[in-house]
């Protein structure tokens, strides 16, 4: 009895990997987080949470009775556990329309203040809270505002006004009460016997009483604090707002981090290129020597980026070009990718060899190969397409002895018609019988040229530019080369810095010989180069004449300073 399969767990290790490495690889945009981050902690974020916190102002009143009640006994205005207990009472007594509507006045005078236009004087008096101490004649009035400052004065000012127009009353109140008692015991009898009842003595006293309690209490109200302000929100402290502060900046450059990998991420290392175009790394070629020529297997020949490009060449030779690959299609994602360098560089690699190579401009749209190699504006592959064709054999310039270019040349339709007619395949098999044929493409994602002329090739070596082409560029491109069935060599990283280049190339050629030593690894020898005539005849066999009487001065120019040039590279 076999068991039913498990599921295997799903492993997180590498996919949290993997994007930690693209968070790495823009490690600026990470940085520039952080930095927003800090100015956001330091300054946006106390002012977006004090927005929406609310400040409670308080400020502490001393509720007592006043003077007159000493007279006689009245309950207390606050409370009614006695003279110094006002909780017993309703606090709204303490709330007046005419102190809430003079402090809204005064608060609008003050150009300092933001007063909203919906604050009136009834939603003062509703926001105002009044909170008695039990057991004291003490009472707390409160005051909620989103401002601070706001929330102060109201509270501040309503409590000056309430206790002025309470002490301004009592005041007036108690010299009325002593005028009418004065007046009262006066017109009171006297005592007929002496030691007997006096009801004007008895009135003094109780005036008596109430000057008293005036001299010992003083002020029936008055302001007890200063005012007090809590918050309800958020904390405020600037430790926490920059921590936020820092998270959000990390969040957010992380976040920008991943969409430019995603969207916008560049090609740098050879990893990056075998994981864009799912193509195995051929290998890689260096900046050095590329800056101040095009050319530098002719111009340069000690150059890191010569040795680079003759290791393409022998990389290539392992995997079968000039023997079942003759013709080989150099694509890119695209423009100024250095797809043209490399086909230029590799075709006088393979030149220097021993090995006949002719090189084809078939980006008819916009060549480039001609200006790279200094020639004229000519016909070429486009004349050889059109509907009154010219063989090709007769527009090859000859740049060395091993070494022919056919030209772009000048379409007189639109390219994409000319490549897609079946004279392109025509064209492509007359010369593979010249030697090694290496297709310059257009650029694989502006146009279904390069499709086209792919597919008449053997294969198809991808090129990739690192710091400049982009990871999304190359998978599309690869992508729907592949969906042709198109058979792709691999990919070549050109204008690369790296020093684990040369190391991943070697591990790379070594793939197909896995108990060879590098040593043991020699090119193979070059075939017998194949003698053609360049310029055939009208018709019949092709004359046998030397390929200098075909040739014009231009080209026997050409010819001397690659002679030239190969004899000082030698």
């Amino acid at each position: 009895m076999t068991e039913a399969p498990t599921d295997q767990p799903i492993r997180l290790g590498p996919a949290a990997a993997k994007v930690l490495r693209s968070i790495w690889h823009q490690k600026e945009l990470l940085v520039l987080g952080l930095m927003l981050g800090v100015a956001l902690g330091w300054l946006a974020l106390p002012k977006v949470l004090s927005s929406r916190s609310t400040y409670d102002a308080t400020v502490r009143v001393r509720v007592l009775q006043p003077p007159t009640d000493a007279i006689v006994k009245i309950p207390p205005a606050i409370g009614g556990g006695g003279d110094e207990d006002p909780a017993g009472a309703s606090p709204d007594v303490l709330k007046d329309v005419a102190i809430a509507d003079s402090v809204i006045t005064q608060l609008r005078k003050d150009k300092k203040l933001k007063v909203p236009d919906s604050l009136t004087e009834t939603l003062l008096l509703e926001r105002l809270t009044i909170a008695p101490l039990e057991g004291t004649g003490y009472v707390d009035l409160s005051f909620s505002d989103g401002d601070r400052r706001l929330a102060s004065e109201v509270v501040r000012r309503y409590a000056d006004q309430f206790v002025n127009s309470r002490n301004r009353v009592e005041a007036k109140r108690l010299k009325s009460a002593v005028t009418s008692l004065e007046a009262y015991a006066e017109t009171l009898p006297r005592p007929r016997l002496p030691g007997g009842a006096d009801p004007a003595q008895e009135v003094r006293d109780q005036i008596r009483a109430a000057k008293v309690s005036q001299a010992v209490t003083g002020a029936p109200t008055s302001v007890a604090s200063q005012v007090t302000v809590t918050t309800n929100g958020p904390p405020l402290s600037r430790q926490v707002t920059l921590a936020l502060g820092l998270l959000l900046g990390l969040c957010v450059g992380a976040g920008a981090g991943l969409l430019v990998e995603t969207a916008f991420r560049k090609v740098v290392t050879p990893t990056d290129a075998e994981d864009a175009s799912g193509l195995p790394f051929i290998a890689g070629v260096r900046k050095g020597g590329t800056r101040r020529t095009g050319l530098p297997v002719i111009d340069r020949p000690f150059s890191p980026a010569a040795e680079d490009y003759r290791r393409v060449a022998t990389a290539l030779e392992r995997q079968g070009l000039g023997s079942d690959i003759r013709v080989l299609a150099i694509a890119s994602a695209e423009s100024g990718d250095g797809r043209t360098m490399l086909a230029a560089n590799l075709a006088h690699s393979l030149a220097r060899q021993g090995r006949e190579v002719v090189l084809v401009s078939s980006d008819l749209r916009r060549p480039q190969l001609e200006r790279l190699l200094g020639l004229g504006q000519g016909p070429g592959l486009a004349e050889t397409l059109q509907d009154d064709p010219i063989p090709a054999v007769a527009m090859l310039v000859s740049i060395n002895d091993h070494l022919l270019v056919l030209p772009a040349g000048m379409p007189s339709r639109h390219p994409g018609e000319l490549l897609a007619s079946k004279r392109l395949h025509e064209t492509v098999q007359t010369l593979r019988q010249m030697g090694i044929i290496i297709l310059d493409t257009p650029p694989a994602r502006n146009s279904a040229d390069a499709i086209t002329l792919s597919s008449v090739a053997d294969a198809t070596l991808f090129v990739a530019k690192s710091g400049a082409t982009r990871m999304r560029s190359v998978l599309e491109a690869t992508s729907g080369l592949r969906r042709d069935r198109i058979r792709q060599l691999g990919v070549v990283l050109v204008g690369t810095s790296s020093p684990i280049l040369r190391s991943m190339s070697v591990r790379t050629d070594l793939r197909d010989y896995p108990d060879t030593e590098l040593e043991e690894l020699e090119p193979p020898a070059p075939p017998r180069p194949v003698q053609f005539n360049p310029r055939p005849a009208a018709s019949g066999p092709e004359p046998a004449a030397t390929k200098d009487d075909q040739r014009t001065p231009e080209v026997a120019d050409l010819n001397k300073a690659a002679e030239r040039n190969r004899r000082a590279a030698e």
